[in-house]
């Protein structure tokens, strides 16, 4: 059961969703449900995911309090703060499943996983590199420096610092690193390459000036077998929380 409300729950944090906007009673229900005056149960998991996955519902819905950070929409974090009210009655659930782990050179990328962290309430992991990249080794201009030649070579693979020991307690891994040339720095592939995905969700998210997140996510989901792949999101460097949170 944990297993599952972590994927609801985180799995589709990236994915296009369009949000349910609550308008009258629902906005009322959503004041109380953000001060913790409202209970909620699996079924109440159960439909909020529904909804957001487009599904049938199997109860109506309208005026259900399902916007807990008030808002005025239905979106994955109503979904993820749920799930933390549910797993507060439950012991099995007492264990964080959930990991942002990111690769940031320039504080870009730690600004969203951050922001991300602190909404979700995941754990924290960072990818740091056993020979950190100095100014000179991203000079874009620099058609010899050191990022550009392992950008230019999909085969190396910069050793991490201090590896976590495992993976193996998380079910969904959201996975951040800057774009480099259009993809993700060659030390993402060392990290992906050294645990376990057949079993996992990951979600990828990047930062960049203008480059999409799509070849990188196209690159990753080809290095590795990974259990589910979903779409991913691009920031922008001065993105700010709420921009993050309400997935804009």
């Amino acid at each position: 059961m944990k297993k599952l409300l972590s994927i609801i729950a985180s799995g589709i944090m990236f994915a296009s969703l369009s949000g349910f906007d609550t308008h009258d009673t629902a906005d009322t229900d959503a004041v109380s449900a953000a001060t913790g005056e409202v209970s909620f149960t699996a079924d109440d998991l159960q439909n909020l995911q529904d909804f957001l996955l487009g599904r049938p519902a199997k109860e109506e819905l309208d005026g259900k309090p399902y916007d807990l950070n008030g808002d005025g929409v239905w979106d994955v974090f109503d979904l993820c703060l749920m799930r933390q009210k549910v797993g507060k009655g439950t012991d099995t659930q007492s264990d964080n499943d959930t990991i942002v782990v990111y690769f940031s050179r320039t504080g870009n990328t730690e600004k969203i996983a951050e922001y991300l962290i602190d909404i979700t309430g995941a754990d924290s992991y960072v990818i740091e590199a056993a020979v950190p990249y100095t100014d000179e080794d991203i000079a874009y201009n620099n058609s010899g420096c050191r990022a550009n030649q392992e950008q230019n070579d999909k085969t190396v693979r910069p050793e991490i610092a201090e590896p976590i020991a495992s993976l193996d307690s998380y079910d969904t891994v959201f996975l951040g690193y800057p774009i480099w040339w259009g993809q993700e720095p060659r030390i993402i592939d060392t990290f992906l390459e050294s645990y376990d995905f057949s079993d996992k969700t990951v979600i990828p998210f990047c930062t960049s000036g203008s480059s999409g997140i799509g070849t990188s996510e196209r690159n990753i989901g080809a290095l590795v077998p990974i259990g589910k792949q979903l779409t991913g999101k691009r920031f922008a460097a001065k993105c700010i929380k709420e921009r993050c949170r309400n997935m804009v």
